[in-house]
């Protein structure tokens, strides 16, 4: 068959147009799958932020699993010389002529007691005694009118809770702008100041009992203790109702963290982490520590940290370490390596996630360490050394 040269072309340029379609729809196909799976990444990593966003709030913690083996290695020092010296701390302090550093300018100190919450410093004279108090961030210090007890900020600074006497048999838990000293929100209490007990705050809220009433004196002269059987526990966030937090398994004592709680039973030598579901219970108590002789949580929420000193009930129990870095996710225990002829240990504050500052003391000199979470090893902060005859820094 003979086929002319315009015949040859077009029979030669139709599979070659069949194969370009070919090709562009494969090519078209493979696109919109892309389209695809970029939007459903898109969907996951943003849907996993509001996730993240709520869990700041009051979203529930997963239950973390039963605790692993510590880490041991390596061996920890026997003195203070043991330790290399870091630089200096850069949490809120008062230097040494008792000026409060927060900030490029000093600022003057108010009251005897503090207690920080990031870079702001809350500084009242008695917790349990009505007083003024003061807050301070960094450039300026403000105080809060009127007369307080039990006075205590949120876990991020933001605000200060702290109860009022409204009436002769009637009180309030207020909360306030640390910022501007403006009152948020108020919540109406029965009784003196004297009935309810703050035990805590997170990030956003205050936990507290109310409806507390002491004992009658057993004998003469006796003031009397608090009952035994104590009222439930409150949370309450400014702006919105009371949420009753329904503890577990009989315990009784519970220490508010950024993400759940610790929970622990009077004469008992161990506490255990529990999260909070959205109504309010807690979830079955998983990670277990030490009894604390203090306690700090990391800014993400994700370590506790507990000091104790060798004098601690429940020590032997435990072990002789000094301070223990607890995982609230995977519940790995972290020895934190103070040496061992520290005698008395306080945790003073996280300076970031994975680092935390220690107040440690022995019979002759005193250190302020640094320690890591990650690591358990420690070195001296510079400038925090006092010796026989010399002062210190002091982190409230």
């Amino acid at each position: 068959m003979h086929i002319d040269e315009e015949q040859r072309t077009v029979v030669l340029e139709e599979p070659q147009a069949a194969a370009r379609h070919s090709r562009a729809g494969i090519l078209f196909s493979a696109c919109i799958i892309l389209a695809l799976i970029a939007s459903v990444a898109w969907l996951a990593v943003h849907t996993t932020r509001l996730a993240e966003g709520r869990a700041g709030a009051d979203a529930p913690t997963p239950v973390p699993p039963a605790p692993k083996v510590r880490n041991s290695e390596p061996a920890t020092p026997a003195t203070y010389a043991d330790l290399p010296v870091g630089p200096a701390t850069t949490l809120p302090f008062l230097d040494r002529a008792g000026r409060l550093q927060l900030g490029a300018k000093p600022q003057k100190v108010y009251g005897s007691q503090m207690s920080v919450a990031g870079w702001t410093v809350l500084m009242y004279e008695d917790a349990d005694e009505p007083g003024p108090v003061w807050v301070a961030r960094r450039g300026s210090t403000i105080q809060i009118p009127g007369l307080w007890t039990q006075p205590a900020l949120s876990k991020d600074g933001s605000r200060l809770f702290a109860v009022q006497q409204t009436g002769d048999a009637a009180s309030a838990l207020v909360a306030v702008d640390a910022a501007t000293g403006e009152e948020i929100d108020r919540l109406a209490l029965e009784g003196t100041p004297a009935g309810t007990a703050v035990l805590g705050t997170d990030r956003t809220r205050a936990y507290f009992r109310t409806g507390i009433v002491p004992t009658p004196p057993a004998v003469p002269g006796n003031y009397g203790e608090l009952a035994v059987s104590r009222p439930p526990v409150t949370a309450w966030d400014p702006g919105k109702a009371t949420q009753r937090i329904s503890l577990p398994l009989g315990y009784q004592q519970v220490i508010p963290l950024r993400r759940g709680v610790l929970l622990y039973n009077p004469g008992e030598w161990e506490v255990r982490f529990a999260a909070i579901e959205a109504d309010g219970s807690l979830t079955q108590p998983g990670v277990h520590a030490p009894l604390p002789g203090s306690v700090a949580d990391s800014p993400d929420g994700s370590i506790v940290a507990i000091a104790r000193n060798p004098s601690d009930p429940g020590m032997i129990s435990y072990g002789a370490e000094r301070g223990i870095a607890v995982n609230m996710s995977t519940s790995e225990h972290i020895d934190l390596r103070v040496p061992d002829s520290v005698e008395k240990v306080h945790v003073a504050g996280f300076e970031s996630d994975r680092s935390v500052v220690l107040r440690t003391a022995t019979a002759s000199e005193s250190w302020y360490l640094r320690c890591w979470v990650d690591t358990g090893s420690c070195d001296r902060i510079t400038g925090s050394e006092r010796g026989p005859g010399g002062s210190q820094i002091h982190l409230p």
